[in-house]
Parts: structure tokens; C-alpha cells; sequence
């Protein structure tokens, strides 16, 4: 999608702000059908004289993401559009603004600070 063409889920505006949020049954039924049509459509184009393409396991969809826009008078707090919402979430809901109707995923853990810088080689330091 164009970064032009996105738009507010409530008016219709300019986004100025997104987040993500979790797919829904309906959503994840559409991903998983584009997944298969996509494989048989590679399958059916593969070369017959080589080996069938191999796809692995189908994806799981729970896994997925949508992104949710919003113009700046309908936009969730900052705070909340840095985690990724419940499949269920109607934000933005002008009942909910600047809120959300959800309780969203918790961020991933940090990662784990380097106890003591270490000293490059000289070798791999930048020339002055």
C-alpha cells in the first residue's frame, strides 16, 4: 500500500499514527487461503522435470498482524499503539479514545545489556 493511501479506520482522514493488532478467525481464514492459493499457483508453475516444491508447514496465523491507522484526532495513547492489540480490539472507537477496548499483548522481554563493553582490535577501528 502506498504511504498516501492510508487512512484513518474511524473517518477516513490521512493516518498520521498506526499500530498492529492480532488477526481476526475471519482474517486468518483469508491468510491461510492466500498462503494455499499461492503454493498451488507455484506448484502448478514448477518444472515437472525437477523436484516438487517444498513449503514446509502451513504458517500460523496467530501469529500474524494487521496494521490499524489513525488521524490524529482518533489516535490510541502512544503507550498502546507501541503494543500489539487483541484480534477483538475495535480501537480507534470514539468510545474508547484515546484508549483502546482491549487488553494488549505485553512487549517482549528486553534484551540483556553486555556486562562490559569489549575492546575491538585495532584493525577494526575507523581511520581518522
Amino acid at each position: 500500500m502506498e504511504p498516501n493511501t492510508l487512512v484513518c479506520k474511524l473517518c477516513g482522514q490521512a493516518a498520521a499514527v498506526h499500530w498492529q493488532r492480532r488477526l481476526t478467525h475471519e482474517e486468518a481464514d483469508q491468510a491461510l487461503h492466500a498462503e494455499q492459493s499461492r503454493r498451488d499457483q507455484a506448484a502448478a508453475l514448477a518444472d515437472p522435470t525437477m523436484a516438487a516444491p517444498d513449503f514446509g508447514p502451513m504458517p500460523n496465523p496467530q501469529t500474524y498482524t494487521i496494521t490499524v491507522c489513525a488521524c490524529p484526532t482518533h489516535a490510541i495513547r502512544l503507550e498502546f499503539a507501541a503494543l500489539i492489540h487483541q484480534a477483538t480490539c475495535t480501537a480507534p472507537s470514539a468510545d474508547d479514545l484515546p484508549g483502546c477496548n482491549c487488553t494488549p499483548e505485553q512487549p517482549p522481554a528486553a534484551e540483556p545489556e553486555m556486562a562490559a563493553a569489549v575492546a575491538l582490535p585495532d584493525h577494526w577501528q575507523p581511520s581518522a
